[in-house]
């Protein structure tokens, strides 16, 4: 028996132990505090039930966990012992005025502890009455509230959509590129010859453009970002902000500058390495899988690069714009020549737009740029599969053309844009403070509308709505 009472008192505990009235939080709502009598919280899963006919059982979707509903009963009373505070009517007052302010609030539950909770519609009843006297009775009833984001399909859902779909496409570029050479070929040397008389001038487009993607003001151009360093800033430290779809990146301030500097430079010089390694590679390539091989590992070094994503978009663009100038006086020639460019164009033109996908774009009108530059890429990559006959890269370059425009729409502000006309050139924090009746975001309205200066906005122009 004894041991049978030591189990049972070491699962369900001794009462002299644990008292759960010495673990209790005193209660509040945005500071203003009560006393609680009861309570009562909701909680599960939120749940999509699909019937259909002739099927006995639903298939039941879960869509995540339902937000919690919490209601408290209690009495706010007038000279307590237990927390300090005026008198009665102050005290209601004080919790009316809590509970009818707009933005989310602090509440302290008693069990729960913190929570960040909106009140709801007819969600305090105060109940007064002689009996009572000093001390107001209410029910207080609050959803727990979150952040404003958005669904899981949003950009950065899409954004892996175009990622895969891009690895996808190259893989099988890669493959098809082989199977065509070697179904065209009666030497592999000469084969390997004229891919490499192709690729040559190609080489010299990659060559001229490492420069570019790892300059050093580039690079500390998309490192620090525009919430802090200003408009032109498109990197993520001290925050960023854009003005197309007004997601704002609260990402920590550096403290040590130099060795941002530093690191980036470093960074640089490793880019510029790999880059070159990569090309070396190509060079060296003695068969048609190592030349195919190669020519990933170029496009695959330069997106690993860090460097300006903007600068890595256009210089995409510019390898993707390739044109084989070489004259191949045989059909079979012509025919690796034409395998070597389509390889050379879709990978160009796949990278542009896995690059681009990453891309926060300032505002709507570079929101729009940007895809239609990448759109028209992946159209000319797409003719010329068409054009060879290339049937899987062709469906590969249209649902990745699909992806991105999908992926692209959601960080458009199209549909959400509205025009505003003002009665004279204000200051942005004016503005901000107007229409949005937030001075923060007047980074944001910088960025969509790109002032001349943010002291003198202009009178007309297209911003978010809210």
């Amino acid at each position: 028996m004894p041991l049978i009472k030591d189990a049972i008192s070491a699962f369900l505990g001794q009462g002299q132990e644990w008292k759960w009235s010495e673990h209790l939080h005193p209660a509040s709502f945005r500071g203003v505090p009560f006393a609680v009598v009861s309570g009562e919280s909701v909680f599960g899963r939120r749940q999509a039930v699909h019937e259909y006919p002739y099927r006995d059982t639903a298939w039941i979707e879960d869509l995540g966990r339902s937000s919690r509903k919490i209601t408290l009963r209690g009495f706010i009373i007038q000279d307590s012992k237990v927390y300090s505070a005026p008198d009665v009517i102050t005290q209601r007052n004080n919790l009316v005025a809590a509970c009818e302010e707009g933005a989310n609030g602090t509440l302290i539950h008693p069990t729960l502890g913190e929570l960040t909770v909106s009140v709801t519609e007819s969600g305090l009843r105060v109940n007064e009455s002689a009996d009572n006297g000093r001390v107001f009775e209410f029910t207080l009833t609050v959803i727990e509230s979150g952040l404003k984001v958005f669904a899981i399909t949003n950009s950065t859902a899409a954004d892996s959509k175009v990622n895969a779909n891009w690895l996808r496409t190259a893989t099988m570029t890669a493959a098809k590129f082989i199977s065509m050479v070697k179904g065209e070929i009666r030497t592999v040397t000469q084969a390997v010859k004229t891919i490499k008389q192709t690729i040559n001038f190609w080489e010299k487009m990659v060559q001229s453009s490492i420069d570019e993607v790892t300059n050093l003001s580039d690079m500390l151009n998309s490192t620090f970002g525009s919430k802090r360093y200003g408009r032109y800033s498109r990197g993520k430290i001290g925050g960023s902000v854009s003005g197309a779809t007004g997601v704002v990146l609260r990402n920590n301030d550096s403290e040590n500058y130099k060795n941002v500097v530093n690191e980036k430079m470093a960074s640089a010089v490793m880019g510029r390495e790999a880059i070159s390694k990569a090309l070396s590679q190509l060079n060296s390539a003695k068969s048609i899988e190592g030349l195919a091989g190669g020519v990933q590992l170029v496009i695959n070094a330069i997106i690993n690069t860090t460097g300006s994503t903007t600068e890595k978009v256009r210089v995409f663009e510019n390898l993707a714009s390739f044109k084989n100038t070489q004259y191949q006086q045989s059909s079979v020639d012509r025919d690796v020549a034409e395998a070597t460019t389509l390889l050379i164009i879709v990978l160009s033109s796949g990278a542009m737009a896995k690059t681009a996908s990453e891309l926060i774009p300032a505002n709507r009108d570079e929101a729009a740029t940007i895809q239609r530059r990448v759109c028209e890429s992946l159209d000319n990559a797409i003719i010329k599969a068409g054009d060879l006959a290339a049937d899987d890269i062709f469906q590969a370059l249209v649902q990745l053309r699909y992806e991105f425009v999908e992926s692209f729409s959601l960080k458009d502000a199209k549909g959400r844009l509205t025009q505003f006309n003002l009665p004279s050139v204000l200051p942005v924090l004016n503005i901000a403070n107007r229409i949005y009746q937030d001075a923060e975001r007047s980074d944001e309205l910088v960025q969509a509308v790109s002032p001349i200066h943010p002291a003198f906005m202009p009178v007309k122009f297209k911003a978010l709505k809210q």
